[in-house]
């Protein structure tokens, strides 16, 4: 099983350049307005020019004509959608779903992507990683999962759920809220290793 991975709530663009080079296959810029990880549409574009990944933006409850010119100005490669939004066809999108339960496995038609979290996104908290097989059955789209991964149970996620991605923001960081290189390096190492 050949697993993808994306680190996400890039700041910096030395962060991102990093990220990249240790072995990030797509990399987050986030544009909630409650995120402490909020970048401007100037810093995602500077990231997107620093990186030869895909960079993913993330918005929470946006409307869509904001995702859209967000997406195109940055020149960003998909859209990953968190809370409340309308669908649309005119960019690849990734639905977020806050995982609490088997209930919370709602249709997301026409995402490209589906993306289990945990049940609060950014707080670090995770789910139930055996949630990940009913998921499956609903879903055509390649599934990703985030919330609470870190290096030491990134491993143990991933037998668990059997994901086609994973997807880490705060457990790469440190105390600042910036990538920690040691943190970034340990990650990427035990995902690849448990993805083989």
């Amino acid at each position: 099983m050949s697993g993808r991975i994306k680190l996400c709530g890039m700041r910096t663009v030395e962060d991102a350049v990093f990220c990249a080079e240790a072995g990030a296959d797509e990399l987050g810029v986030i544009f909630a307005d409650r995120s402490k990880r909020k970048v401007s549409v100037e810093m995602a574009a500077a990231i997107r020019q620093a990186v030869k990944v895909p960079v993913v933006g993330v918005f929470l409850d946006a409307p869509l004509d904001e995702v859209l010119k967000t997406i195109r100005v940055a020149g960003l490669h998909a859209a990953q959608l968190h809370g409340n939004w309308s669908t649309s066809d005119l960019f690849p999108f990734y639905a977020a779903l806050q995982v609490t339960g088997i209930e919370s496995l709602q249709p997301r038609p026409g995402a490209s992507r589906i993306l289990l979290d945990g049940p609060a996104g950014g707080s670090g908290k995770s789910f139930a990683w055996a949630l990940a097989a009913e998921a499956r059955k609903l879903y055509q789209a390649p599934l990703y999962i985030a919330g609470g991964l870190t290096a030491e149970n990134v491993g143990e996620a991933i037998r668990q759920a059997r994901p086609d991605g994973v997807d880490v923001s705060s457990g790469i960081e440190n105390e600042l809220g910036f990538k920690s290189k040691e943190r970034v390096r340990a990650f990427v190492s035990a995902a690849k290793e448990a993805f083989q």
